[in-house]
């Protein structure tokens, strides 16, 4: 087993941040590939996150920094496989071939890295125009929408201001040129039976871009925000505060222990019935790990089991740092806190059949994932004509009072 390490604090410098993630068994692995100037790559790519984390104005948005990388690269580092014998843990840094732990650390480092960039020149050709972010209404949806779709230019942009050496290692000759670990980073946006027929045949890319999404969506815990200073400076509007809510539900730091993962949720105070279909929406959350299961197969580092706390209903412990939160402008009551906390999902964790095809919602079915009561969203969407969401949330707080 690995040693255990303290993760970085979240306001610690990039030198901090930096240390951490060179040291990691994960990077250490990835050091030995034959990749040229490797060492020196990752060094300036850490930089040049720091240095985009510095100057996003986005500061509502939950953390995609370097805190948020050196949490990916730990929960990686620390992946224990499954064992026949349940006595040796084996990690699955040791069983990464060096040049698959090499793209795979470059996926993790950059597969958010378009969240902290508001750049349109970083927009494919073919989407320029129709994405143009001033047709949009506030520029934070238009970076989601876009962060992903945006990374080949942007990576290539930025790390050309540190070498133009560097470029060369895009390019498409050899094995482990780094196109693949920026396709292997972009694939965390999409679900695996929408990879496209060109991952078909590369099992090894498959297994690693699982890897990435899977620790993603781990990343749930406390420890991705600091509710008390979302609570003292309410930043973003009410959506960006509710994500920033769902950190707080989790208890615990969730890792993959020989092939399993526990969960452990917590709830706010003064919360009962009400906020069960937002814990249906969380435990589905992490159950999506279960449709990476083929895919992890490849890497021999499946997740087979998911064992949630509680498995069902509302958890009885209290999440300690939400006790004011209908001080949060759009959270004046129950019923308006489990709508703007259900806006938060995507809707696969929803188990939404409006907006899920018949496919995803087959698999989802197939991975057990629970029903949510979905009540709350639709009434405040019911109407002839679209609610703004300030109409919807209105609605919501009223309906709570009925």
């Amino acid at each position: 087993m690995s040693q255990s390490r303290v993760l970085p604090d979240p306001s610690s410098s990039l030198y901090d941040a930096r240390d951490f993630i060179l040291g990691s068994p994960l990077t250490r692995r990835a050091l030995e590939c034959s990749i040229p100037r490797f060492a020196n790559f990752i060094a300036d790519l850490l930089d040049a996150t720091h240095r985009l984390s510095q100057s996003c104005h986005l500061p509502e948005f939950t953390d995609h920094g370097l805190p948020h990388l050196c949490s990916l690269v730990d929960r990686i580092s620390k992946w224990e496989l499954p064992n026949a014998s349940g006595q040796v843990e084996t990690m699955l840094t040791q069983k990464l071939a060096p040049e698959s732990a090499g793209l795979l650390l470059v996926a993790v480092l950059t597969h958010d890295l378009g969240m902290l960039s508001q750049k349109p020149e970083d927009l494919p050709d073919a989407h320029s125009t129709s994405l143009d972010p001033s047709q949009w209404s506030d520029i934070a949806s238009w970076v989601r929408r876009t962060h992903v779709i945006r990374l080949p230019k942007l990576i290539r942009r930025i790390m050309k201001t540190y070498s133009p050496d560097y470029s060369a290692l895009f390019e498409d000759h050899g094995e482990e040129n780094l196109s693949q670990a920026i396709a292997i980073a972009m694939a965390h946006q999409k679900w695996p039976w929408q990879w496209g027929e060109n991952w078909a045949c590369n099992f090894r890319n498959r297994g690693l871009a699982a890897i990435v999404s899977v620790a993603d969506l781990l990343d749930e815990d406390s420890a991705r925000c600091d509710t008390e200073t979302l609570l003292q400076h309410r930043g973003g509007d009410e959506l960006n505060r509710a994500h920033w809510i769902r950190h707080a539900l989790t208890t615990n730091r969730v890792v993959v222990s020989r092939g399993e993962i526990t969960v452990e949720l917590c709830r706010p105070a003064a919360t009962g019935r009400v906020f069960k279909p937002v814990f249906s929406a969380l435990r589905n959350h992490f159950r999506l790990v279960l449709l990476y299961e083929d895919e992890l197969q490849h890497v021999e580092a499946p997740v087979t089991n998911v064992h949630l706390l509680p498995s069902t209903g509302i958890p009885q412990v209290e999440a300690s740092g939400l006790t004011r939160w209908n001080e949060l402008d759009g959270f004046a009551n129950e019923q308006a806190f489990a709508f703007q906390m259900l806006r938060t999902f995507m809707p696969e964790a929803l188990k939404d059949s409006r907006k899920v095809d018949a496919v995803t919602l087959a698999k989802l079915r197939s991975a057990s994932l629970e029903d949510v009561d979905l009540s709350i969203l639709e009434q405040s969407e019911m109407r002839n004509e679209p609610r703004t969401v300030e109409e919807q949330t209105f609605h919501a707080i009223i309906g709570g009072k009925s």
